[in-house]
């Protein structure tokens, strides 16, 4: 059974539901500290650009597999629910507001102009979908007793463990929910996170935030070119292909085959861990000495001693 949300969108099943919201199980997130990015200069993409969508609804969660966005913000929250009726109020109105942002349409009027608007404005009148995925994640909290989930958490869901050198502040780790919003543009992932934070100020409460990029360059090419990280190396070389079904069933979606809870089948692990670049001291470091440490020549990111990047 579907019917159609507020804004016109076709919602699943309760069972679909729970399906979507829960593709993923977040591995614990203990960040240190990351790269943000400055305002994306306006003008820089074409009108087509703007109107590029992903689907919504489907057998896996958008954002896993799909091709690198230039702009992403990882978002972790408390969850303020009081009981499990709370919290699947939550998780439908997260896949109302999805839906609707990731599909776009045009702003809500305000009206009562004695109200506070019911859009932040920042895309003016119509927000065009440009190319973003939300995707969820759960983590190991959100399994404590509050809302009796214990039976049904992922079985290799487990806090992130420290590794030596780690400098771990309590209040940038972990989260009951994750939220990893992609776009085109920074202010389409500024507008979808201010739009979810206005939708759920009685559900959730933001933990902690960080705000990443890849050059548009790099995002216009699709993933058929390897982007190059603030180290000046290209980074994501030895990726395994995500247009490879059977192999991506292997190392990536929780199949049916792994004694998992049935809810989880279709989704993913995730592992957040935000590594510092102390690149005031790394652009000091001797060229040969880098590619010594990363194997690879900087500019073709071939294997030293080979030619081109997928050498082997």
């Amino acid at each position: 059974m579907q019917y159609k949300d507020e804004n016109g969108v076709n919602e699943p099943s309760r069972r679909r539901l729970l399906k979507v919201i829960g593709a993923l199980a977040l591995a614990g997130s203990c960040p240190v500290a990351h790269a943000q990015k400055t305002q994306s200069a306006p003008g820089t993409l074409s009108p087509d650009a703007r109107n590029e969508k992903q689907p919504f609804y489907g057998e896996h969660q958008a954002g896993i597999l799909t091709p690198q966005q230039a702009a992403m913000m990882l978002v972790a929250f408390d969850v303020l629910a009081s009981d499990k009726a709370d919290l699947e109020r939550l998780f439908r109105l997260l896949t109302q507001r999805f839906a609707f942002l990731t599909q776009g349409g045009a702003a809500p009027e305000t009206p009562n102009p004695r109200l506070p608007p019911l859009d932040s404005g920042i895309l003016g009148g119509y927000i065009a979908p440009d190319n973003l995925t939300i995707t969820l994640s759960v983590g190991h909290s959100l399994f404590d007793e509050r809302f009796g989930l214990a039976p049904q958490m992922p079985k290799k869901l487990q806090k992130m463990t420290r590794f030596p050198n780690d400098s771990l502040d309590a209040a940038l780790c972990h989260g009951d929910v994750l939220l990893q919003i992609c776009a085109n543009t920074q202010d389409t992932v500024i507008h979808a996170l201010r739009d979810i934070i206005k939708h759920t100020p009685d559900l959730l409460s933001v933990r902690w935030k960080r705000e990443g990029f890849i050059s548009d360059h790099a995002a216009r090419s699709k993933g058929k070119e390897t982007p190059i990280n603030l180290l000046g190396f290209k980074d994501g070389t030895a990726n395994p292909d995500s247009q490879n079904d059977k192999l991506m069933q292997k190392v990536v979606w929780v199949t049916a085959d792994q004694q998992e809870p049935a809810w989880t089948i279709g989704g993913s692990y995730q592992a957040v861990r935000l590594i510092q670049f102390r690149v005031e001291f790394w652009d000091r470091t001797p060229l040969k000495e880098q590619q010594t440490i990363f194997g690879r020549d900087k500019q073709t990111g071939a294997p030293l001693g080979m030619q081109h990047e997928h050498d082997v």
